[in-house]
């Protein structure tokens, strides 16, 4: 699997299978600008939305490599098979629904039928089977994600079926989420997929159709008349490119954009909040901000240290001060979100100063004169939240005398030493770990893809891979609660707070994808059902 770029870590932060809903209607009272209340029962065709984003894509074809720009584009333009919702639930896409055989190495999928290609030309399995042929042999961004995938067959147009060499419980998750989205077969294939006229011009089967893209100014989508699940009111989107996140709040405020689309700065937060010409949509995502440590060569080879760390971290505090409140203090192993598995018996501790310093001194560490006993580099992203949450850590462990030097680094430099070089004594992350817990694997395998720990388990590693060959949520549940046992003992990160999104936007503004009776039906900037009401 290719490895994530920073935008992507920032952005992807920044049990489960229902059918889609049909499209409803809003009964919301809200105020206009003079705070008359209105009360609107039926949705508005018609109307652009303006929606902010920080960059161009490089390629609108959506599964070839990581691209945080194109992400919201794409959930408008492709479908999947099946989706995540915002509400982090499985729910059908291009497929009506599926079926997971009884030893789970089989999964059928039974697709829409009557449904076109933007170009008019028809769909069907085989454009499924071609999109994931082509991203296990071209080494597409989630080819590393496919690998227990054995065989993929079409039965009939309607029909495909994944024969997988063994049971693989979170390959739904990844089916669900990005870089999956299904691409025509039509137009690719005998071609080179990395430079295909479509890249730039795509063609999909979603509500919305590419019209244009002006680099470093927009990209313009229109209503696709022809869509074949529930059609959007709205006629256009224009995703505004705008670099700088203060400029596009500036663009909020002004109503230049409709949806802020952009990751706010968290000192914007309350402002938000007190705004009445904006809503603030708030979105608990599995994701959190955490601390991990190299393990292998480091300082923190010494699970005593390790231990003490956490124990003089003021969790509190940095979500208070570095997190501007937006967040929830987090002490399982795992997200709290996949409740189901979740171990809510074994979790870090609350912090103890006193607890902290008697490991130290167990440790055989002694004060120097300036009362410190150890000193620890910690490597950070020189961007918000990462150097306010280092500066409040730094302020937390000297209560334990641990002397916390902060070296703020550009992404290119980070990746080099941590990601790379594994160079490091502690550091900070965020992301996405979803949309199953099967992302557990991934970062607390021995092996995993994103271990940057070193750490190694031979009882995680044998639990996290029970959990993922069984089918049911019952029979799997206890090892990924054995699992995070472990890594509570073991203390390879440290989490500090589960990420709530923010996500500001006009008044008028209705059907946003985080508002009730939307959040569970809809991707995570997917507009279908967005209306304008003025």
């Amino acid at each position: 699997m290719k490895r994530l770029s920073l935008l992507l870590v920032i952005c992807l932060i920044l049990g489960i299978f229902t059918g889609c809903g049909g499209t409803g209607t809003e009964n919301d009272v809200k105020k206009d600008e003079d705070q008359t209340e209105t009360v609107t029962d039926a949705p508005k065709e018609g109307g652009t939305l303006v929606v902010g984003m920080t960059g161009d894509p490089s390629t609108y074809n959506p599964d070839y490599q990581a691209d945080g720009y194109l992400q919201p584009i794409a959930e408008n333009i492709f479908n999947r098979l099946i989706k995540v919702t915002n509400n982090q639930e499985i729910v059908p896409d291009l497929a009506k629904s599926y079926k997971v055989s009884e030893d789970g190495k089989e999964i059928t999928f039974y697709l829409n039928e009557d449904v076109k290609w933007h170009d008019g030309e028809p769909f069907s399995s085989a454009d499924v089977k071609f999109t994931f042929d082509t991203i296990i042999s071209q080494d597409g961004q989630l080819a590393g994600s496919l690998t227990s995938v054995n065989e993929i067959t079409t039965p009939d147009d309607n029909t495909v079926v994944f024969k997988l060499k063994d049971n693989d419980s979170s390959l739904l998750g990844y089916l669900a989420w990005d870089a999956c989205y299904i691409i025509p077969k039509h137009i690719y294939e005998n071609t080179d997929w990395s430079s295909n006229p479509a890249n730039q011009n795509p063609i999909g089967t979603g509500p919305f159709k590419f019209v244009s893209h002006e680099k470093g100014v927009s990209v313009t989508l229109e209503k696709n008349e022809d869509y074949w699940g529930d059609k959007p009111y709205l006629d256009k989107i224009v995703f505004s490119i705008m670099p700088d996140a203060n400029t596009a709040v500036q663009a909020l405020y002004n109503k230049e954009l409709d949806i802020l689309g952009v990751e706010p700065p968290l000192s914007e937060a309350q402002n938000f909040e007190s705004d009445t010409n904006l809503k603030v949509g708030r979105q608990y995502w599995p994701s959190r901000y955490y601390m991990f440590f190299n393990i292998k060569d480091s300082i923190f080879k010494d699970i005593k240290l390790r231990q003490a760390v956490s124990l003089g971290m003021d969790k509190d505090d940095i979500i208070k001060k570095a997190l501007k409140g937006i967040g929830e203090k987090s002490n399982t192993a795992m997200t709290p979100l996949y409740e189901w598995a979740l171990n809510t018996t074994d979790v870090f501790p609350e912090r103890d100063v006193e607890k902290a310093i008697q490991l130290i001194e167990s440790a055989g560490y002694t004060k120097n004169s300036d009362g410190m006993y150890f000193s620890a580099t910690i490597d950070v992203f020189n961007v918000e939240p990462f150097t306010d949450i280092a500066t409040i850590l730094k302020d937390n462990l000297k209560d334990i005398g641990v002397d916390v030097k902060i070296n703020m680094m550009e992404e290119a430099a980070w990746d080099e030493k941590v990601w790379y070089g594994r160079n490091y004594d502690f550091s900070l992350l965020a992301g996405y770990q979803g949309p199953d817990p099967g992302a557990l694997a991934p970062r607390f395998s021995t092996d995993g893809l994103i271990n940057l720990m070193g750490y190694s388990n031979s009882k995680v590693d044998e639990a996290l891979k029970k959990g993922g060959s069984l089918v049911k949520q019952e029979e799997r549940a206890p090892y990924y609660q054995e699992a995070q046992k472990y890594i509570v003992e073991d203390v390879p990160i440290v989490p500090i707070s589960e990420y709530i999104s923010i996500a500001p936007y006009q008044s008028y503004v209705e059907g946003h994808p985080t508002s009730e009776g939307i959040i569970d039906k809809t991707g995570f900037h997917e507009y279908t059902y967005v209306w304008l009401n003025k």
